[in-house]
């Protein structure tokens, strides 16, 4: 638990060390995507210094699309329009004990990448209220969930 606190406090503290910088109006988005097409690149170039900052409703979330990317997807309406990100494994959300529900306000912190399949939201961190998740790393690798060992699970023993 104490991994997950001090994930939650790390991206917390990443986040707003990050949004002076990253913080850009939604209207910059959509010029953002489309610098992300015109360079060509993907999620394997996903580029951290790139990220732009979404703040929302939540219009709608599917835990497991079928649309590429598949996993998560939460569709954010901004004051420019609407954004589907990518959240990546529904089950890390469920871990840090983050619910998305329609209605709410929402904020992600991600990039646009293009791909051979089309233009895709990355998210890396998620905001609800002062909960923050990280979804993906620094380089846009979607992050695997997994629960904490606790003690009475582990096989490495302890005192006994």
């Amino acid at each position: 638990m104490a991994v997950f606190a001090s994930a939650g406090w790390f991206a917390g503290a990443l986040l707003f060390a990050t949004a002076a910088q990253a913080q850009r109006s939604t209207q910059a988005t959509s010029a953002a995507i489309s610098k992300a097409n015109a360079e060509g690149r993907n999620h394997a170039l996903y580029d951290a210094t790139k990220e732009v900052s979404l703040q929302g409703t939540v219009a709608s979330f599917t835990e497991n699309s079928k649309q590429f990317p598949p996993g998560a997807h939460v569709v954010v309406q901004t004051s420019a329009g609407s954004v589907d990100a990518h959240l990546g494994d529904a089950r890390l959300l469920k871990l840090n004990n983050m619910t998305i529900a329609q209605g709410a306000s929402i904020r992600i912190v991600g990039e646009p990448v293009t791909t051979n399949q089309g233009t895709f939201f990355l998210a890396r961190l998620v905001q609800q209220g002062t909960q923050v998740v990280a979804v993906r790393s620094m380089q846009g690798m979607p992050l695997l969930p997994f629960a904490p060992k606790s003690a009475s699970n582990s096989s490495q023993g302890g005192a006994r």
